[in-house]
């Protein structure tokens, strides 16, 4: 190898790691937020028989909350959680007919994946797909009979759903990170199906879920 050879070499390797540096630094500027919260309103039909007729409709309405931490622009985990309350008409247990006031609650808690379509930061409109782990708590408080509480088995839920961007504020190239905070704000529409059961009775359903979502990093 001749002197200029020595010379150039080094040289143009030191260009190509410095290049290869800046490059994986600009990927990493422009890479989604890491850590996520999530609010979620739920539209729940159950699949319990007779849900209707102890209290007046075939759905509930409940809120919840979720996190996730998310792995690059295409892969998060998270949980979530929700309480569903109702009241209505409970069975006498002599005559089996209906009388007396019920109560039910039901705490949900999901450990799950997303995977979700998302090509770049800026883009609006993204979907995702997801599943995990379920498990339910409930209560069934009866007037004048004993409280039925307990747990289901663990169970399963999945979901698919679309986000759509509504703000953002991206990190600025050359600022510190307290002075260039990364978040995007969503708000979301998913679809779920949940089955987790209790002596083979399934206490999960289908839910419709409308949301906001905040994506953020920590500085």
């Amino acid at each position: 190898m001749t002197k200029l050879a020595r010379l150039v070499w080094p040289l143009a390797l030191g260009l190509l790691s410095a290049r290869a540096s800046a490059q994986a630094s600009a990927f990493t500027a422009l890479d989604s937020p890491r850590w996520t919260y999530e609010i979620r309103g739920v539209y729940f039909r159950p699949d319990l028989d007779n849900f209707s007729t102890f209290y007046g409709d075939n759905h509930s309405n409940y809120f919840g909350i979720a996190g996730t931490y998310r792995f690059g622009d295409r892969l998060e985990l998270g949980g979530e959680c929700g309480l569903m309350k109702e009241r209505g008409v409970g069975v006498q247990s002599g005559s089996g007919t209906l009388g007396g006031s019920v109560k039910y609650r039901v705490d949900s808690f999901h450990v799950f994946a997303n995977v979700i379509f998302q090509g770049e930061p800026t883009q609006v409109v993204v979907p995702y797909v997801g599943a995990g782990l379920l498990a339910m708590r409930y209560r069934q408080e009866v007037e004048l009979q004993p409280t039925i509480d307990g747990r289901t088995d663990l169970g399963w839920s999945a979901r698919s759903g679309v986000r759509f961007q509504i703000a953002s504020h991206g990190p600025v190239a050359g600022s510190s990170s307290g002075e260039s905070p990364y978040w995007r704000g969503y708000v979301f529409l998913e679809a779920q199906r949940m089955s987790a059961k209790v002596d083979a009775v399934n206490l999960g359903g289908d839910a419709v879920v409308l949301g906001f979502r905040m994506e953020f990093d920590f500085h």
